[in-house]
């Protein structure tokens, strides 16, 4: 008959659990050495992710401006288009039923400044 083999625990599980027993003020520095390299590690890598984040931003940013003009001179060459005087004319003729004025209702304005003084020219 076989004889029932019983389970044991490895002696080196053992022993590095009594080791930490026994050295427990060293396995804290060790604990606190490590989590202060990762916070360093952290801190320095920090403003790094940081500044690529920025750059990201700023790349989209800039494209969301050359739009912008693109769109803005679009928009000024339809507004030079919509206020060009043969358009109004030909609106005002077409669609409103204006005539276009006589002679005698034409008023002329003279684009110079002049100063008028008691009546006199100057």
């Amino acid at each position: 008959m076989a004889e029932p083999r019983q389970v044991l625990t490895p002696p080196v599980m053992r022993r590095g659990k009594a080791w930490l027993r026994a050295n427990k003020p060293a396995s804290m520095a060790i604990l606190l050495s490590v989590s202060m390299v990762l916070i360093g590690i952290l801190l320095y890598l920090w403003p790094q992710v940081y500044l690529v984040a920025l750059g990201y931003q700023q790349g989209e940013l800039r494209g969301r401006r050359q739009q912008a003009l693109r769109k803005q001179k679009e928009l000024q060459v339809e507004r030079a288009t919509l206020r060009h005087p043969s358009r109004i004319e030909d609106i005002a003729l077409r669609s409103l039923g204006m005539q276009r004025p006589s002679v005698a209702q034409m008023v002329y304005v003279r684009t110079t400044q002049q100063t008028v003084t008691a009546g006199r020219e100057r």
